[in-house]
């Protein structure tokens, strides 16, 4: 799921909890930055970078965006849009051959999928049709039976925990739209003191308004509703899609045959789907938003070229969509594939596994966001992955923050010692949003395609390396994150090389200077 892990919950407690966060970073790019020794606003040192380069010249690198799709007319993207050489745009034939007709930015591999389960919710029905009725004399399978009563129990929970927070919320919406009949959108706190609730939605309200101001002691009744309807709409996705068993898109939206794990021709060319794009259209900036105009972002390579595939909708992909999207990479030319998404449970992880190795067999380098929930990886599922590290193409990312130690991790990041490769910045990153717009948001959606943009850059300059030697360039390079700090979802302190492979961030200058003594030898 590409979405980033928000702790909802904390909104039950009072809806200044996200306000009492420390200010943002002085530079809206701070990712850019230099290293500072001392950490706060470290980022990956792209002035430096660009100094050593200058007077050279790059080859283009061409990489994918897996993702839920890319605004390909934004003013800062547009012009760095990878397009297919051997297609005619829009008129409805293949004519390059490659099987998928009209993709000149790219594929779609979701067809006109906005909403989907996540796959413990189809991995429950699927387990929960085979066992349901099933006594213990009747097993054949009792590893699968214990997997089905360990998703039921998990899945059963947080169906239930969707359905109450989405009621709740709901709950208060309409007592908040109640009050503000009787007092208008200027009401004060003195009025919702003395107001007598009428029904159950406005005492509801009036318990999170009332807790909400007992710190500033006014009522910012605008700002309450716009994280109410964050909640709203996160738990409403829940109940209504992803944990609904009822709700199918798949053969309606797709029209694929969803069993056949070797279909490859199936989607759109369609690469846009308007705000449900927003997520990829900002992980595309930060690799490569166009830096020759005086607005908006900064991509970190601009020697590369977007290509757009669609496989991720707001729930979680699937394994058939992420396999066929690398495989659609590879074969247009790709030199990079990020992948921004992830989940906790797996339908097939043989056919992804297979496109790993194909990848890899064709000098592909994987860059992928670890996760937000912060757990350990390492004793945790987190899909797709490299099956311990089978394949030489994939670089795991870990979000770092723009703060200084103790705070040098994304409270929010997974972790791993042996799962995790490396870190980058992922905390606050501004980039490009649909529409012409701008945003600064956080995950290690954002941290992936940092790497995968100093990844791009170093290999524009550096054209005959493998993927192989440009993964170990950027882990080889990557600067020591000292000191210790608090583990992610933790206030207990560590060090970077107890909780990831490397200990270090990844850092372009330093890339750049390996690359260049390797390059000699």
């Amino acid at each position: 799921m590409k979405k980033n892990a928000v702790i909802i919950l904390a909104l039950f407690l009072g809806f200044n909890a996200y306000a009492q966060q420390a200010d943002g970073p002085v530079n809206k790019l701070w990712h850019l930055e230099a290293y500072a020794k001392k950490g706060g606003n470290s980022g990956i040192g792209l002035a430096e970078a660009l100094e050593m380069v200058k007077g050279k010249t790059p080859t283009t690198v061409v990489v994918a965006i897996a993702d839920a799709g890319v605004d390909i007319e934004h003013p800062d993207l547009k012009n760095m849009l990878w397009t297919n050489p051997g297609e005619i745009a829009d008129n409805g034939k293949d004519d390059d051959g490659n099987g998928y007709i009209d993709d000149v930015y790219g594929w779609n591999f979701i067809g006109e999928t906005i909403y989907d389960n996540l796959e413990i919710t189809r991995q429950y029905k699927i387990l929960n049709a085979k066992y349901e009725l099933k006594s213990n004399t009747e097993l054949t399978d009792n590893a699968e039976f214990a997997r089905y009563l360990k998703i039921k129990a998990a899945y059963l929970e947080a169906q239930q925990t969707a359905e109450q927070s989405f009621k709740f919320f709901e709950q208060i919406t309409n007592g908040i739209a109640s009050l503000e009949d009787t007092y208008g959108e200027d009401m004060t706190k003195e009025e919702l003191d003395a107001h007598k609730p009428k029904g159950k939605d406005e005492v509801a309200a009036i318990g999170v308004l009332k807790r909400n101001t007992e710190r500033s002691g006014t009522l910012n009744l605008s700002a309450i509703k716009g994280s109410i309807k964050g909640a709203y709409d996160y738990y409403e996705s829940g109940y209504k899609y992803y944990y609904n068993t009822d709700f199918t898109p798949r053969a309606e939206a797709v029209g694929d045959n969803y069993e056949d794990p070797n279909e490859r021709i199936y989607g759109s060319n369609n690469v846009y789907y308007g705000d449900h794009s927003s997520h990829g259209t900002h992980v595309a900036g930060i690799v490569a938003a166009d830096a020759g105009n005086d607005f908006g972002a900064e991509g970190i390579c601009q020697s590369c070229e977007i290509m757009s595939i669609r496989n991720v909708p707001e729930g979680d992909e699937r394994d058939k969509d992420v396999a066929n999207a690398i495989r659609y990479a590879v074969d247009n030319g790709a030199k990079i594939v990020n992948m921004s998404f992830g989940k906790g449970y797996a339908h097939n992880t043989e056919i992804v596994r297979e496109a790993i190795k194909y990848a890899e067999a064709k000098g592909v380098l994987l860059v992928h966001a670890a996760g937000n929930s912060n757990q350990n990886n390492d004793e945790t599922d987190n899909f797709p992955n490299d099956n311990g590290d089978a394949t030489n193409n994939w670089i795991e990312v870990g979000a770092a923050s723009w703060e200084a130690k103790p705070e040098a991790f994304a409270s929010f990041s997974n972790y791993g010692s042996e799962e995790i490769d490396i870190w980058a910045p992922g905390v606050d990153i501004f980039a490009t949003y649909p529409e012409n717009e701008y945003n600064a948001i956080s995950g290690t959606s954002m941290a992936s395609p940092v790497v995968a943009g100093v990844a791009g850059f170093v290999w524009s300059y550096y054209p005959d390396f493998t993927a192989a030697e440009i993964k170990q360039i950027l882990l080889d390079s990557a600067l020591p994150i000292k000191g210790r700090s608090a583990k992610p979802g933790s206030k207990k302190k560590t060090r970077a090389c107890k909780i990831s492979r490397t200990g270090g961030e990844v850092n372009l200058p330093a890339a750049l200077r390996l690359a260049e003594a390797r390059s000699k030898k």
